[in-house]
């Protein structure tokens, strides 16, 4: 049996004998160590405010688990158990599995919930009673060492485990947060990178930037500020650079390239790589040595990454908190009053990127139609789309869908997108701007209508996952006009063919459409779709040296526009999910869920299915 120091006083005082206590102190501290446990017991914090039979316990495991406790209410069975505190009976299977398959709920019970399927408000709460002076910002989670008597000391290793899921992953943090050793002490602030985050950290986190966003609070000014922390600055005869120093695993393509100079596609990104590594004296990319200084010119760097005070970076910084300024004021009750103009990417003659046999024309089609249904049949928003392959919109209940060419814009006449791609993409945001002006008579409010361009990209192998694309405001200046025939007959284009923005409309186009793609992209995240993992909201796109905004958002009068890239072809994973039509329902949504929660109108889980047939 174990004896504690205080235990062996009490037994030495009792005995009256000085000698006696210090002879028990001294085996006391022969007693090995190496038998305490790691962790005493669960950490269990009732949260504030609940009390009696709806009394909830945050639980918190030796094996870094997150849980809720609850017991069940009067008459309260497993369903409504479930609806009470994850919002939805779908997964009630997987409540009932984390408490030995237990099918129904006895009185005065404990139960564990486990928390990825709680409900935002409860996860919330858990996290608030597990770690209250913990916080959260826009380079990730930042946590206070504490000290509690039923934990062992905190140490780098292990809060590396708790909140990354790899104890391994200590020497990040160690660099991370720059500390000179692996020592760590009571009410010091450590950061936790969001990239590093587990699934469950870094919902909450995504939940919690993309709130402080939607109310005004930082935002992409300071996106990349904790990418540019890691940043050192020189100049050579060759001129000003950057550098960054590789890090275990690291690759110059992906860690380098993509992350700091905004390029994604493979030709682009390999093509840097290669001036990079030049501009280096490195032979062999594929064998730097971890530390290495990698010097970034700063010709090719993305302005957030260039140091304070350079005037491209100012003038960036200043552009995006003037865009910040604007959120989307409209709340709508099941999306009543919206207007949703959606847009299938390529089609026709035009197949997009094609990889293995999945085109991204004919697959992106399918999620449009998807969305359109869902919308349609699921909430009371009003849905046009700027194209249809065929005589109606159908969904196949298969994952391999043949190639169409059918595809027409739906202009007045129609337009083939088998005759000119240019035409057809140009003829896209005519109509799109048509849309909006009708919707304009109905309600004259045009935070009431919404576009969205939905594509599957082809990047670099390397990279996956989702990417939406806004319109930046510096991009947008001048007017723009189309003539010729083809234009002139149609109703959309006579309607107005000259289009030309202020810098008012500009800047406000840009706040509001990065406002819902970080709601469209959080709940990516939320349904576990993948997500780009640097930067996956972007003003612009960088082909060779030249940025650039898709005519469908250059040209767009509709105020928020994005562009939708659901995935990356070239990547294996990603093209074998998109070619299932359970990703690409999954998709639509997720979409759907971004857009409600722009609105402030709930979500789309656990809504009935969607029927194989639109109107």
């Amino acid at each position: 049996m174990a004896i504690t120091v205080d235990k062996t006083k009490r037994i030495a005082l009792s005995l009256g004998g000085h000698r006696l206590f210090l002879g028990w102190v001294f085996l006391v501290c022969l007693l090995p160590t190496a038998a305490t446990p790691e962790l005493v017991e669960d950490l269990r914090v009732p949260l504030a405010g609940t009390s009696g039979d709806g009394a909830l316990v945050a639980v918190l495991t030796a094996a870094n688990d997150l849980f809720l406790e609850a017991r069940p209410l009067r008459s309260e069975g497993l369903l409504a158990f479930t609806r009470r505190l994850c919002g939805s009976e779908a997964v009630a299977g997987e409540v009932r599995a984390a408490n030995g398959q237990a099918r129904r709920l006895l009185a005065g019970k404990w139960y564990r919930i486990p928390l990825e399927l709680l409900t935002q408000e409860k996860r919330r709460q858990v996290f608030q009673g597990l770690f209250p002076e913990d916080r959260v910002d826009s380079a990730g989670w930042r946590h206070r060492v504490t000290v509690h008597e039923d934990l062992p000391d905190e140490t780098l290793w292990r809060i590396a485990a708790r909140f990354t899921g790899r104890g391994e992953l200590y020497r990040e943090l160690r660099s991370s947060n720059g500390l000179p050793d692996n020592t760590v002490y009571p009410g010091q602030d450590l950061l936790i990178p969001a990239a590093l985050l587990r699934p469950v950290f870094r919902r909450e986190f995504d939940a919690r930037t993309v709130t402080v966003r939607a109310t005004g609070g930082p935002g992409t000014a300071d996106r990349g500020h904790s990418l540019a922390r890691r940043l050192s600055y020189g100049k050579d005869s060759r001129g000003d650079f950057a550098i960054y120093r590789l890090k275990p695993g690291e690759a110059l393509y992906s860690s380098v390239v993509v992350r700091y100079t905004g390029r994604i596609y493979a030709t682009d990104v390999n093509a840097l790589a290669a001036e990079i590594a030049e501009r280096n004296g490195v032979a062999d990319v594929t064998d730097m040595p971890i530390g290495f200084p990698v010097k970034i010119p700063f010709d090719v760097l993305q302005p957030e990454f260039l140091p304070p005070g350079h005037p491209r970076r100012v003038e960036f910084e200043a552009s995006v908190r003037a865009s910040e300024q604007f959120s989307n004021p409209v709340r709508s009750l099941d999306l009543a009053g919206i207007t949703v103009i959606l847009d299938a990417g390529h089609g026709g003659r035009d197949p997009g990127a094609s990889k293995l046999g999945v085109w991204e024309s004919t697959y992106v089609y399918d999620i449009v139609v998807r969305l359109k249904t869902y919308l349609e049949q699921n909430t009371a928003a009003e849905v046009f789309t700027t194209t249809r392959d065929g005589g109606a919109f159908q969904i196949p209940d298969r994952d391999i869908l043949p190639y169409s060419r059918g595809h027409r814009v739906l202009t007045h006449p129609t337009y083939s997108l088998m005759e000119d791609r240019r035409v057809g993409i140009n003829l896209r945001w005519y109509l799109a701007n048509s849309l909006f002006r009708q919707a304009q008579k109905k309600s004259r409010d045009p935070e009431k209508v919404i576009f969205i361009s939905i594509h599957a990209d082809s990047l670099h192998p390397s990279l996956r996952g989702a990417m939406a694309y806004i319109p930046d405001a510096q991009l947008r200046k001048g007017s723009y006009e189309k003539s010729g025939v083809v234009y002139a007959s149609r109703r959309e284009v006579r309607e107005k063919p000259r289009v030309s923005y202020s810098f008012k409309h500009r800047v406000q186009s840009e706040g509001l459409s990065r406002q819902l793609a970080d709601q469209i992209i959080a709940n990516f995240r939320d349904r576990g779709l993948g997500v780009h993992p640097d930067q996956p909201v972007r003003q612009k796109i960088y082909r060779g040296r030249r940025p650039w905004v898709p005519a469908v958002l250059r040209y767009n009068a509709v105020p928020a526009s994005l562009l939708l890239e659901v995935c990356n072809l070239s990547n294996d994973r990603d093209r074998k999910l998109l070619a299932s039509r359970e990703f690409r329902q999954k998709t639509a949504l997720a979409v759907a869920d971004g857009i409600r929660g722009y609105y402030g109108s709930g979500s789309s889980k656990g809504s009935v299915k969607v029927a194989r047939r639109a109107r």
